[in-house]
């Protein structure tokens, strides 16, 4: 019914905006951006259709309205940053169709499992690090039936146990996920689609490398796991009174199911970790305190190099190089390739678009113009109030589409205002992935949530008091970490910002 609904409101909307006198200031071409983007919002937020075909809607709608000319629409469906998560989920299907990921999941949860409490947080991380590489989904899709093994192991023995460390286990897992992917550009949607807009929005800022992102969102998820574990076995159960030791049998049954390590795994890690490593270490880095030289400047044109040209050539290494199991086999193939997610591209895609569309069409600017007025509220009153939004209003839609809407506004609103947009762009990033509190919020709240053992309730209840950490611990990120990798400025707009 709620679709249905949206379905009819977004198209009253966008010819309500579209058709209606023009405001002061905004061209007809940014009216139709505008009501573009409205259209988006509300089929998005109903879910109206799949969100991947709702963001198909810009390649139709702006050269429609003469808003954009086609090519220039549908060149932000091929950008270097959609073909940077290309290569990088081409890379994750190769570690799970050869098992490596289950491997090392396995190998952590036995090193760390030896009590209740201890057993929660080897999973955690186990999911976290592999959720750093790996979709949040799949990632909770393939440590779910290992959780499920352990908790059937206690099911006839200790059934109490069962009982008590079931929640926090399952949601230990889902968060897991959630917070680990805030470690790399690749490690979900919307760290990709922040990358991508701020290049799109501000051609002349400096390009966000892989390994500058990661001296940020490493430390946020090397934060917020321990935090998460803690809370959730200290006060969300009564884990933490349990100090028995527990029997092993169950992860060590499937690790002897595995068997020893093969020659695809082996290969695939070989290529897993050159990937990685050409990735930290492609950019130069400048902080305030060191100054860390990249391999890109042994080329003659550091800049033409990107970190979708690693990404690709890596995933085309894959496609090269034999498994070593059988004549012919190679360590990926086409059939498996074509498994991939396509639908995340195609809603990056939409969201780049959009964003261009905002800024060539004047509406991004004019945008900014109405919103000045937070030039006034100090940078930590923004940056806090800003997370304490985002983190609650991803809980009510899905965090792609909110941070694919909000980019281009606060980066109108910085620059009107004389605000350093990364001090509000990077933040909103990093707060919409963080959504605890209800099945809804995430794909892998929604995932646990089917198993049967947690109630919305107690999910909400847990995930209201994670979410306001969560904000706390951004919040803090983003001055004394981002600050200084990123060079943000509190008090005035950068060079690459002017319009």
């Amino acid at each position: 019914m709620i679709a249905r609904i949206g379905l009819v409101l977004g198209l009253l909307v966008f010819f309500a905006i579209g058709f209606a006198s023009p405001p002061a200031g905004l061209s007809a071409a940014g009216q139709w951006a505008a009501a573009t983007g409205a259209l988006m919002s509300v089929w998005w937020l109903s879910e109206a259709l799949p969100p991947a075909v709702t963001a198909l809607v810009p390649i139709v709608a702006l050269p429609m309205t003469g808003a954009m000319a086609a090519d220039d629409v549908t060149r932000s469906y091929a950008s270097e940053t959609n073909l940077l998560f290309l290569g990088g989920l081409m890379i994750a299907m190769a570690v799970e169709h050869w098992g490596l990921h289950r491997r090392m999941a396995l190998w952590i949860i036995e090193k760390f499992g030896r009590t209740p409490s201890g057993l929660v947080f080897g999973f955690m991380a186990a999911t976290g690090a592999i959720s750093a590489w790996i979709s949040n989904a799949a990632t909770t899709m393939m440590m779910l039936p290992i959780a499920t093994a352990v908790l059937a192991h206690f099911r006839e023995e200790h059934p109490k146990l069962e009982r008590e460390l079931a929640p926090p286990l399952l949601l230990s897992i889902a968060h897991a996920s959630t917070i680990g992917g805030l470690a790399t550009i690749v490690g979900t949607p919307p760290n990709a689609v922040f990358v991508g807009q701020m290049a799109k929005l501000f051609p002349d800022a400096p390009p966000i490398g892989f390994l500058q992102w990661m001296l940020v969102g490493v430390p946020v998820t090397l934060l917020l796991l321990p935090v998460t574990w803690f809370y959730l076995v200290r006060f969300a159960s009564p884990l933490w009174q349990r100090t028995f030791l527990l029997d092993h049998s169950a992860v060590a049954d499937q690790r002897q199911v595995l068997g020893p390590m093969t020659t695809p795994e082996r290969r695939v890690m070989m290529v897993f970790a050159a990937a990685a490593l050409l990735w930290m270490l492609r950019a130069p880095i400048h902080t305030e305190s060191f100054t860390f030289p990249g391999w890109s400047g042994l080329l003659s044109v550091p800049r033409a190099v990107g970190d979708s040209t690693v990404a690709i050539a890596m995933a085309l290494v894959l496609f090269v190089i034999p498994s070593g199991r059988k004549p012919g086999e190679r360590l990926l193939d086409w059939p498996t390739a074509a498994k991939l997610p396509w639908g995340v591209l195609v809603l990056l895609g939409g969201g780049f678009a959009l964003a261009d569309a905002t800024r060539a069409t004047g509406l991004a600017e004019w945008i900014g113009s109405n919103l000045g007025s937070i030039g006034g509220v100090s940078a930590f009153v923004k940056v806090a109030t800003l997370c304490l939004v985002i983190t609650f209003l991803t809980e009510v839609m899905t965090n792609t589409a909110l941070v694919t809407i909000m980019m281009p506004v606060l980066a109108a609103s910085a620059v009107a205002s004389g605000t350093d947009p990364l001090l509000l762009m990077l933040p909103c990033t990093l707060s919409a992935s963080l959504g605890f509190m209800m099945p809804s919020g995430t794909a892998p709240n929604a995932i646990v949530f089917s198993t049967g053992h947690l109630t919305v309730a107690y999910m909400a209840r847990v995930g209201f008091a994670l979410n306001l950490l969560s904000v706390v611990v951004v919040t803090a990120a983003t001055f004394l970490l981002a600050r200084p990798v990123f060079g943000i400025s509190l008090v005035a707009l950068p060079p690459w910002a002017h319009p």
